[in-house]
C-alpha cells in the first residue's frame, strides 16, 4: 500500500460521486484565550448521518449486502483487502473532510466500536500510518457512543494529520502544552531507541487508557446502557511520533455541536457557517470541557 496509489483510488470515488469530499473546503482559525482553533468547512458533512440514522456505504443499490455483523457497507470502497496480518482492511471514508479519509475496518464484522484497542488493532494502524507516510498521517478512534462514533462497526480512521492541533507541541521535544481545560493523557515516542514496535504501542495504549478510565469511568452521558463489556469512552490519536487518549463524557452539545477525536484536539470539521457559529456562542474551551472530563 503506498500513499500515491491511495489517492489514485480515492480521487476516481470522489470523481464517480461515491466519496463525498469537497475540494473547496475553507479552513478558518479562531483563537480563543491565546489557544488557536481551526474549523474546517465543508460541504461533504452535510448528509452524514448520525449514530440513530441507517447509513449506506456502499454504491449498490438501496439493500446492497453489508459485512455479516456490520453496520458498514464498503462495497465498491475498499482501498487495500488485508492491513497487518490480516486482521483489518482499509476502506475510503463516504463522508471525508481530508483526501485521504479512509476507514481502517476489522474484518470480524461483530467487532464493536465501544470496545477497546486491541493489539490487532493498533498492529493494523502502525502499519497503514508507515506504509502511507509515517510523518504525515494520523490514525484516530472514537470509542462508543459519547467518545463520537457514528457506525458500531469496531474501525480507525486515518488522513493526513491537520496544522496546528493542540497536540503539535508533542511534534518537538521542546514544544510547550497548551492549557486545555478537559483530561488527556500521552506519551512521546522515544527516537533515541530504535524502531517502536506494534506490541509497545499497544502497552502505552493500554496505560493510557487506564489512566483515563480512572478519571472518565461512569461519567459519560450514556454510562447506563453501555453493555458490561464496553471500555471507557475515549479518543485515541496516533502518529508515528506520539499518541494521545482523553475519556469522554458526551458526544455532542447539541446536534450541530459535536466533536470526534480531532475536534477534541482543536480541528473541528462543520458543514456550514451556522455550525461553525453556534460553537463559537457557546464557547469553545468550554464546550470541549463539556465534551471531555474536565480537569
Amino acid at each position: 500500500m503506498e500513499e500515491l496509489r491511495v489517492l489514485r483510488q480515492f480521487d476516481k470515488l470522489v470523481e464517480t460521486g461515491l466519496v463525498l469530499y469537497d475540494d473547496k473546503q475553507e479552513v478558518i482559525e479562531h483563537l480563543e484565550g491565546g489557544i488557536k482553533f481551526r474549523f474546517i468547512l465543508t460541504s461533504a458533512l452535510s448528509k452524514k448521518p448520525t449514530l440513530h440514522v441507517p447509513q449506506r456505504q456502499g454504491p449498490d443499490g438501496d439493500q446492497a449486502e453489508k459485512q455479516a455483523g456490520s453496520d458498514i457497507d464498503t462495497a465498491g470502497f475498499e482501498m487495500q483487502t488485508d492491513i497487518g496480518s490480516g486482521t483489518h482492511f482499509l476502506a475510503a471514508n463516504k463522508f471525508c473532510f481530508a483526501r485521504p479519509h479512509l476507514m481502517l475496518l476489522t474484518r470480524d464484522g461483530y467487532q464493536k466500536q465501544y470496545k477497546s484497542l486491541l493489539e490487532s488493532d493498533i498492529e493494523a494502524a502502525w502499519s497503514a500510518l508507515a506504509a502511507l507516510g509515517e510523518d504525515n498521517y494520523v490514525a484516530f478512534f472514537n470509542c462508543g457512543r459519547d467518545g463520537g462514533c457514528s457506525r458500531m462497526h469496531k474501525h480507525i480512521q486515518l488522513m493526513p494529520m491537520p496544522n496546528d492541533s493542540f497536540a503539535s507541541f508533542l511534534d518537538s521535544e521542546a514544544g510547550e502544552e497548551p492549557d486545555v481545560a478537559f483530561h488527556w493523557f500521552y506519551r512521546r515516542f522515544p527516537s533515541s531507541r530504535g524502531p517502536v514496535t506494534p506490541i509497545e504501542v499497544t502497552r502505552v495504549y493500554t496505560s493510557l487508557l487506564e489512566q483515563a478510565t480512572r478519571v472518565g469511568q461512569g461519567r459519560s452521558e450514556n454510562a447506563a446502557e453501555a453493555p458490561p463489556e464496553a471500555a471507557c469512552p475515549h479518543n485515541m490519536i496516533l502518529t508515528r511520533r506520539w499518541i494521545v487518549v482523553l475519556p469522554r463524557q458526551r458526544a455532542a452539545i447539541n446536534k450541530e455541536a459535536g466533536a470526534n477525536a480531532l475536534g477534541m484536539l482543536g480541528v473541528i470539521a462543520v458543514a456550514t457557517k451556522g455550525e461553525m457559529d453556534g460553537w463559537l456562542r457557546l464557547g469553545l474551551m468550554e464546550s470541549l470541557k463539556l465534551l471531555g472530563v474536565p480537569k
